[in-house]
């Protein structure tokens, strides 16, 4: 599709070039600045053995309309490594909304990444892209991931630092203050994979794609977390341990939380997988983002994949 043109418009496949562009788009539609540095991590997906899974509309004058793309990964399910790709992203301009673009670029994507192996397309989509994935994109919706949500009751640096900009100077701080936690290890085995149950590859390639934003990887009463600070404590992943041991963890959690300022840790899973099971037993959840799919070509049972907070492309 790359050069297509349709109703005035012009669709290009997305590339190292396009991606100034891309930034831009981010500036005016989301109003959000991000540097060069952060764009050209996000989207280099070569871990994957499979890049640039995207295309850009651009509007007669040249001016970039919009862009949808996806982000390869690896899922790792019955001892089976899969080519899979995550959706993300999606921007149109205020100025040519409604003109079908964000579908239409839907699919030429789509049609992409199953040309490039890609066997399907997960994603979590928000309540003003959800319609369009679910009816026009067939996307298919049977569950929410769960959410659970630790408070701490404390001063509120974290979330004065992001409101002042003031996040380099927090990070600093808030680095300097978890040194002495950091594991030794660079990346710990997805704790959702099971025999029946596949996720994404969280080897050392994963972990050192996922540096487009900074987090860490903690020791905690023997206890590995995969965090990450902005705003609030997010986990990623916790390494597979008892309901004894993960208490002692974030009984060691909270009390970082507090000297740090942060009132909320936060940790995101697929319902019914493994720290789902364990961790109702004593304590309650609420309901997190859609877990949506597009089966390309995978010829497996996809709610069999599972996912944890550390999955979410802005995390």
């Amino acid at each position: 599709m790359s050069g297509h043109s349709e109703n005035k418009y012009t669709f290009h496949r997305i590339s190292k070039d396009t991606l100034p562009v891309i930034k831009d788009l981010y500036k005016n539609v989301f109003n959000v600045y991000l540097s060069d540095d952060f764009v050209k991590k996000k989207f280099n997906t070569s871990f994957a053995e499979c890049e640039y899974i995207g295309y850009m509309a651009f509007a007669e004058d040249g001016t970039p309309a919009a862009y949808y793309g996806v982000f390869p990964c690896m899922i790792e399910f019955q001892n089976k490594k899969i080519l899979a790709a995550q959706s993300g992203d999606t921007m149109t301009h205020p100025l040519h909304q409604g003109k079908g673009l964000f579908t239409k670029l839907a699919k030429a994507t789509y049609e992409l990444a199953a040309q490039e192996g890609i066997q399907f397309i997960f994603g979590f989509p928000n309540k003003n892209s959800y319609p369009g994935f679910t009816k026009k994109l067939n996307w298919i919706h049977k569950e929410n991931m769960k959410s659970y949500i630790f408070r701490i009751n404390t001063l509120p640096l974290i979330k004065i630092a992001k409101k002042f900009n003031l996040q380099s100077l927090y990070e600093s701080f808030a680095f300097a203050f978890l040194k002495k936690y950091l594991s030794k290890k660079k990346s710990f085995s997805n704790s959702l994979i099971a025999s029946e149950y596949g996720g994404l590859l969280h080897d050392d390639l994963f972990l050192n794609y996922k540096t487009y934003t900074k987090s860490f990887i903690l020791d905690l009463e023997g206890v590995n977390i995969w965090i990450k600070l902005d705003g609030k404590l997010w986990i990623g992943d916790i390494e597979k341990s008892s309901l004894e041991q993960f208490k002692k963890a974030l009984n060691k959690l909270q009390r970082i939380c507090f000297w740090l300022g942060c009132t909320e840790i936060i940790l995101n899973v697929s319902p019914n997988s493994y720290w789902d099971v364990l961790l109702q037993k004593e304590f309650s959840s609420s309901e997190g983002l859609p877990i949506g799919y597009l089966d390309l070509n995978s010829n497996i049972n996809l709610d069999k994949i599972l996912f944890t907070g550390g999955d979410f492309d802005t995390f």
